[in-house]
Parts: structure tokens; C-alpha cells; sequence
């Protein structure tokens, strides 16, 4: 007989695992039919008609199905029905509906979701304006749903091999072998949930993934294309359209791709914005191919050259998506990744490789099957051209996409590598060195290029314009580099040169708006974005160059982070103790923590800390401002945990930018009268009020008065150092000793300070020592805190910005020029 559960809410589960199997049903429905819409376009206008027509309602009925399992998945979430396993692991009562929001996309087969719903979207627009190439380009984006849709269907062929992973499983199916889900009232036992991740409880974990992924989803329009255009040979009225959704999917998967840099700047404490991680570079390679194929594409429009490497690009681009995905979720990045998905297990590994396969060979075999009547240019191009210049600029872009990706991917290859050469290969022990070795050359050679290129020609350049130009802009760059480089120091010989470069390209794409095209805005989309690059690099350059830590800590106290002393020392050097109330001097700053707070209905500790630039010579207040960077403590019950998020001052030259690294648990400041245990070693260090006690050795050579030695006894004391912030010092030493078997001790005390200390167990194995440490009135409340500065950053956010705007004018230039009647190619030219 079945047991009936009491208090699950079955209805909405059904109606999704319904929608789920619709979705699949109605892809592949879809895919199939826009096929032989294809396949009979020449043979049977008719039949090709009605096929396009099934196609079509095919498609609609997926989008449908798609967008109702993301309201169920919603419903499910935002009621927290917790008898679902998706909501229970991803969500809990606390959340705000913001963050329930986040809900969706934290777990696989959300993002999965949330992937599928964009192309939904776009391939609705790509339907209705694709015109004669709708049957192929529909197909491929049909095939490409019937792959994520098998990504949500949950279908399991004996225990260890499933298709996808549903998200309406119930939590009792997915926890089989725990005892209490066999019994009918467990509901009782579930009062919340898991909780979402605390790092994406931040405004721009609620924007930034949907934004990303659409520029993902984005870039399956121009491979689609690209393989319309092969399967019947008819390569030019692809053109446009691509060229407009590459733009699209530049211009959406670069923002993307800067709103995680600005919510690891917000939310991590990186220190920074880019920090090389494996799932920002997995992201970040894709859009340098995306934009290496747009460079070729141009090539190919106006000269008729580079269209086997703009096919080659596009679909790498799509494949490169792809295996972003395989490697961000299937677990193989490890600890290498501080956000990456844990992996579920061989199902999925195997499950995007497929995939992966699957969209490869369908591509490959399309190629092979037009490679001989591919366009081709039977004549070299001129070197002072401007598709000369383009193409070697795409193939550098090419290259650093290489380089990252298989460093990236070190976890991937490094188990062959070793089956093979016998090798242990490790991810870069330093990445931003790593990569950074490299990647600033890239960076040299691009701005480059992307500030000469617009004044070269296509076939062939006037080379006296052409350098006279340069030779202006050039200088003025060079003026605009020097300017930068006295005032902030930049010396270091690879940094000097992208300096000068980033500068020139400033310079020489203003001047080529203004100069050369008059300021017409619907021709300014190569110039804006060209521009935007060179600020990018600039802000880069001054953000990271002269960052500087202003937390220095002089006390020559070493913070107890970790149970490494080496990385305790070199982590204290650049974090400073503020106890409430007591100013500390930090750069041109006097710092001063006022306290913490933890609003209503907010999981978060907030902490006070205020900021004054003080008048030396008058002592009044010139300045003050107060920043409130938080921390969930001991999250969901994680006794010593905490998370930090950071908060920034900022001005139009520089951020303070502030973070908390340790605190008081909450908890633990409620009895000032109850003595508190710290275990710690010879150099250890721990806080009082108002100064720190430093453990200085074990010592058996006693001489106390307060001690009185016995024939049998076992006596040690501890030698303690007190501190205070006036720069005073008192010594103390407790004392533990066994008489007659039983344990003893000797409390020392500091009585002005009402501080009581016992040594209250030795642990011979650590040669550690037990103190029980007692403080009479206020307790101590005190944060250790970072603070770093960054020159002009709002440099960086500029850049990004312009370039974005760049690409949008150039898309919307594309879409409303008129293509002239007069053909594009000069076809005498190709074979």
C-alpha cells in the first residue's frame, strides 16, 4: 500500500513535469518540421510552406510550455513549497523577493531554464525577420532547444545514469535513504529552507545572470546563420543579419561579462573587479572570438576575403559557449573556481560533451560538405589595407582566447597530460601573473590596431594621409601617456607601453570621430566602440597599477585568520584592528569603527565605519563620510563563518573601497562577566578590550610568590605580553600545576584593566596552551578591516559603458541602412 503524505502541495509539480516533457516534445517537433521546410524549399513550394508553417506553431508551442515552467518554478519558489527539493536547497523564509529571484538561477536546471527562455525570446524575433533563410537558421536554433530541454527532464536509466535533472523532483525522492522521508507527516519536520548562496544575496546577482545569458543565447544567432549560409551555399544575404545579432550579442555578453566584474568588485573580496578566475575567463573567451568573427565578417561584407575564417569564429564562438558551460558545471574547475557549480555528477559531464559533439559535427559537416565552393580571393591584400590589419587583429584576439581557455582548462587536460608524460600539471599558483604575463601584450598589440585601422582604407590606403594622421594623433596620445605617467608613476616597461597604446587609441578614435566623421552619430558605432576599448584598458591600467592598500598595520600584531602563520603574517600586514570608538590613523584618513547593526528582517551584520580627513594644522574636519560594509556571521548556523561584503566610496578620481575580514560572533558579546577559552600557540595573538594579548613561550623555571613549589609537583606557566593601543605593555604569567594528581591553577590579573587570566589545560600534541580569559565591564568590540584604494576606476565604468554604446549605434546603423543595389563584391576576384 502506498504512503499517503500529508501536506505536500502535488499540483504545481504535475503541472511542471507536464510543461517540461511538453517542451521537449514540441522542440524536436519543431526542429524536424523546420527541416524538411528546408529540404523541400526547391522541390515543393507547398509542402515547404506547410512544413515552415509547423515549424513555426512547433516553436510557439515550446516557447509557451518553456515560459509556464518557469512560472510554476517561480510559484514553487516564491510560496516555498519546500516539499520540492529545488526550492528547498535554493531558497528559504528569509529571503526578500529579490533574492527569490535568484532563487531561480542559483541551482543547474534554473540557469538551464533561464538559458532556454532567452532563446525562446530570440528565436520568436529571429522568425519573424529571418525572411528566406527562416526554415535553416530555425532549425538550428529548434535543435539547440531539444539539447537544453533534455537538460530539465530528469529521466533516470538505472541508478547512476540520467538525462538532465528535473526541478519539480520532490525532496523525499531525492533523499531516499534518509529515515524521516518515509514517514507520511515529514512536512511537519521541513519548517525552512536550505537558503540561497550568501555570495549572490547582492542586487547585481538578481540582473547580472539574465543579462548574461542572454548574450550567451545571443551568440547562437550568428552560428545559426553561419550554417544557413553553408547548407545551401548561399552566402550573402546571411550578411546582415548576422553582422546585427553579433553586434547584439557583443555588445549584451561584454555587459554581462562587466556586471560580474562589478559584482565580484561589490560583493567578493577579490580587491577588485577581475581576478582571473576560471568561470570569468570561461565567459570572457567566448567574446573574443565573437568579436574576431565580427572583424572577419566586416572583411568578408566589403572585400569578399576572410569567409572561412569568419565560419571558423562564429562557430567556435557557439562551441566555446558551450564548453564555458561544461566546465562551470560539470565540476572538473574543482577548487579552482570560487563560484563554479559543484558538478552533478558523470550524467551531466557526459551530457554536455554530447552536446557539445552534436553542435561540432553538424557544423564540421557542413563545412566539408561547401569547403570547395567556399568564397575565396584568388589576390593577396594590399598590407596598407584596412582588411589586412583587421585580419591580423582578429587573429591576435584568436590567439589570447587560446591562451586562456587551455589555461583554464588545466583541470580538463592536466590527467592526460600526466597518463602521458608522466607530469603533474597544476593550475597557475599566481593567475593574475599568469595571465596577465601574456594577456598585457594582447592588450599592447589590439589597442594598437584599434586606434590606426579606421584610418586605413579598404584595398588600399593613401599612405601619406594615413601617417600624417598618425603622427598627430600619435603625439597627442603620447602627450596624454607622459601627463599620466609622471603624475602616477607608472615606470614598469610592458605598463609604459600599454599606457602610450591605450592613450593613442583614446586619442586617435576621438579624433576620428570628430575629424573624419564629422560627428555623425550613425557612423560612430567603430569609432564609439574602439574608443570605449581604449578607456577600458586606460581605467584598467590606473585602477590596478597604483592600487594601494591603505590598512597598513603597524601594531606588529599578527591576526589569527588561519591555521598557517606564514599567511597570518602576511595577511595582517594589510588588515587593521579597530576597536569601537578608538580612531586609527589609515593614508590621509582617521578611521573609526562606531559600531554594528543588524536590521530587521536582514541576515546581514552591518558595520559601522566612519571616515575624517582631519586639518593637521587647525585639527577641525575637513571631510567625513561613513561606509557600512556587511557580513552574514555564522550563516545558517556555520559556527566561525562569515561572509564579507564589501562597501566604496566614490569619487571621480579614486573608490575607497572597504571590506570586513574578521568580527566578534554576535553571540559572544552578550556576558562580559563569563570567562571565554582561547587555545592558542607560542605567537598566537588574541583580543581584549582595547589592546591584545600576545603568548609568548611555556616557562618551568618558576619563581612566584604566588606560587609555592612542592616536592611531586608539575608546574608551567605562561608567558603573556598585554597591549594596549597607548603602546603600553604589562606582562602576566598563570599557572598550571598537578599536586598530588590533581589540577591547579594560578590566575594572573592586570587590575587596572580588570583583565583576569587562567592557563587552564596544556595540550602537549599542539604545544598548545588552554586560557580562560575573563574582562570585566564593556566587552570588547572591535572588526578587523581592509580598505583599499583605486585611481580612477570610474575610468574602467566609463569604458565599458562607451563601448557598449558603440556596438548599439552600429547595430542600429545596420538595421536601418539601406543596402545598395550595386553588388558588395567584386565577384571577378573570387573562385
Amino acid at each position: 500500500m502506498d504512503t499517503q503524505f500529508v501536506g505536500e502541495h502535488l499540483g504545481p509539480g504535475q503541472l511542471g513535469h507536464f510543461f517540461v516533457i511538453t517542451s521537449f516534445v514540441a522542440a524536436l517537433f519543431s526542429a524536424f518540421a523546420y527541416y524538411r521546410a528546408a529540404s523541400t524549399e526547391k522541390l515543393n513550394a507547398g509542402g515547404s510552406a506547410a512544413w515552415l508553417q509547423l515549424g513555426r506553431n512547433g516553436f510557439v508551442v515550446h516557447a509557451i510550455t518553456v515560459m509556464g515552467i518557469f512560472i510554476t518554478l517561480y510559484y514553487i519558489i516564491t510560496n516555498h513549497l519546500f516539499e520540492y527539493h529545488y526550492a528547498w536547497r535554493h531558497s528559504d523564509l528569509s529571503l526578500s523577493p529579490k533574492y527569490l529571484l535568484s532563487c531561480f538561477w542559483e541551482g543547474q536546471e534554473g540557469s538551464f531554464l533561464l538559458w532556454s527562455i532567452w532563446h525562446c525570446v530570440l528565436g520568436l524575433i529571429v522568425m519573424f525577420t529571418s525572411k528566406g533563410l527562416e526554415s535553416r537558421v530555425m532549425t538550428i536554433i529548434s535543435i539547440v532547444q531539444v539539447a537544453l530541454a533534455t537538460m530539465l527532464l530528469g529521466y533516470y536509466f538505472g541508478a547512476d545514469i540520467n538525462m538532465g535533472s528535473s526541478p519539480f523532483i520532490l525532496l523525499r525522492d531525492k533523499m531516499l535513504a534518509a529515515p524521516i522521508f518515509q514517514q507520511p507527516n515529514y512536512m511537519e519536520f521541513v519548517n525552512d529552507g536550505n537558503g540561497l548562496n550568501i555570495l549572490l544575496q547582492n542586487y547585481w546577482m538578481v540582473i547580472h545572470p539574465p543579462v548574461l545569458f542572454l548574450g550567451f543565447s545571443a551568440t547562437l544567432i550568428p552560428f545559426a546563420y553561419t550554417l544557413a549560409a553553408l547548407w545551401k551555399g548561399e552566402y550573402k544575404e546571411w550578411i546582415k543579419p548576422t553582422w546585427i545579432w553579433s553586434l547584439f550579442a557583443g555588445a549584451v555578453l561584454g555587459t554581462g561579462i562587466m556586471m560580474g566584474g562589478a559584482w565580484a568588485y561589490e560583493s567578493l573580496t577579490f580587491g577588485g573587479y577581475w581576478a582571473w578566475d576560471p568561470v570569468e575567463n570561461a565567459s570572457l573567451v567566448p567574446w573574443l572570438t565573437l568579436i574576431a568573427g565580427l572583424h572577419t565578417l566586416i572583411i568578408y561584407k566589403v572585400t569578399g576575403r576572410s569567409f572561412i575564417a569568419t565560419v571558423v569564429l562564429f562557430v567556435v564562438t557557439y562551441g566555446l559557449i558551450w564548453y564555458s558551460t561544461f566546465l562551470t558545471r560539470t565540476g572538473v574547475l574543482g577548487d579552482t573556481s570560487v563560484h563554479s557549480f559543484t558538478g552533478e555528477g558523470q550524467s551531466l559531464y557526459w551530457h554536455l560533451l554530447i552536446v557539445i559533439g552534436v553542435l561540432l559535427a553538424i557544423a564540421i559537416a557542413l563545412m566539408v560538405r561547401r569547403w570547395k565552393d567556399m568564397p575565396r580571393v584568388k589576390t593577396e591584400e594590399e598590407v596598407n589595407s584596412r582588411e589586412f590589419w583587421m585580419f591580423i587583429g582578429s587573429i591576435i584576439l584568436f590567439l589570447s582566447a587560446i591562451q586562456i581557455i587551455i589555461s583554464t582548462s588545466i583541470p580538463v587536460w592536466a590527467p592526460l597530460a600526466k597518463l602521458i608524460t608522466g607530469k603533474e600539471i597544476a593550475p597557475p599558483v599566481d593567475p593574475i601573473q599568469h595571465y596577465n604575463g601574456i594577456q598585457v601584450w594582447v592588450a599592447i598589440v589590439v589597442s594598437l590596431l584599434s586606434a590606426s585601422v579606421l584610418y586605413l582604407k579598404f584595398k588600399k590606403s593613401d599612405n601619406k594621409t594615413f601617417w600624417k594622421r598618425m603622427a598627430i594623433t600619435g603625439l597627442l596620445g603620447l602627450g596624454l601617456a607622459l601627463i599620466i605617467g609622471f603624475t602616477q608613476n607608472i615606470t614598469t616597461p610592458q605598463y609604459v607601453v600599454l599606457l602610450f597604446t591605450a592613450s593613442f587609441s583614446v586619442i586617435a578614435n576621438s579624433y576620428y570621430a570628430i575629424s573624419v566623421q564629422k560627428v555623425k552619430l550613425k557612423k560612430l558605432g567603430a569609432a564609439t566602440s574602439h574608443l570605449g576599448f581604449g578607456l577600458i584598458l586606460l581605467g584598467i591600467l590606473l585602477s590596478s597599477y597604483n592600487k594601494e592598500v591603505i590598512s597598513l598595520n603597524t601594531s606588529g600584531v599578527v591576526i589569527p585568520f588561519t591555521d598557517d602563520k606564514m599567511e597570518n603574517v602576511r595577511q595582517s600586514m594589510e588588515n587593521v584592528i579597530l576597536y569601537k570608538n578608538i580612531p586609527i590613523p589609515m593614508g590621509e584618513y582617521t578611521v573609526t569603527y562606531k559600531g554594528d547593526s543588524i536590521p530587521e528582517h536582514d541576515p546581514r551584520t552591518f558595520y559601522e565605519v566612519q571616515y575624517d580627513i582631519v586639518d593637521t594644522a587647525t585639527g577641525n574636519v575637513t571631510e567625513s563620510f561613513t561606509l557600512h560594509p556587511n557580513a552574514f556571521v555564522n550563516p545558517k548556523g556555520q559556527q566561525g563563518g562569515m561572509s564579507a561584503n564589501p562597501d566604496s566610496k566614490h569619487y571621480v578620481s579614486r573608490d575607497i573601497f572597504t571590506y570586513v575580514t574578521s568580527v566578534i560572533d554576535p553571540a559572544k558579546k552578550t556576558d562580559t562577566g563569563a570567562y571565554k577559552k582561547h587555545v592558542v600557540k607560542i605567537g598566537d595573538t588574541f583580543f581584549v578590550n582595547r589592546g591584545y594579548v600576545v603568548f609568548d613561550a611555556f616557562d618551568t623555571r618558576l619563581d612566584d610568590p604566588r606560587y609555592e613549589a612542592k616536592d611531586g609537583d608539575i608546574a608551567v606557566a605562561a608567558r603573556l605580553t598585554l597591549r594596549d593601543l597607548d603602546g603600553n605593555e604589562n606582562k602576566l604569567a598563570p599557572i598550571y600545576y598537578i599536586r598530588e594528581g590533581m589540577e591547579n591553577t594560578v590566575e594572573d590579573t592586570v587590575a587596572d584593566r580588570k583583565l583576569y587570566v587562567r592557563l587552564s589545560k596544556i595540550v602537549p600534541d599542539e604545544n598548545a596552551a588552554e586560557l580562560m580569559v575573563k574582562q570585566a565591564g564593556d566587552d570588547a568590540d572591535y572588526i578587523v578591516m581592509k580598505a583599499l584604494l583605486f585611481p580612477y576606476i570610474n575610468v574602467l565604468w566609463l569604458g565599458i559603458i562607451v563601448m557598449v554604446i558603440g556596438f548599439f549605434i552600429a547595430m542600429v546603423n545596420r538595421i536601418t541602412k539601406k543596402e545598395k543595389v550595386a553588388k558588395a563584391l567584386n565577384i571577378n576576384d573570387i573562385t
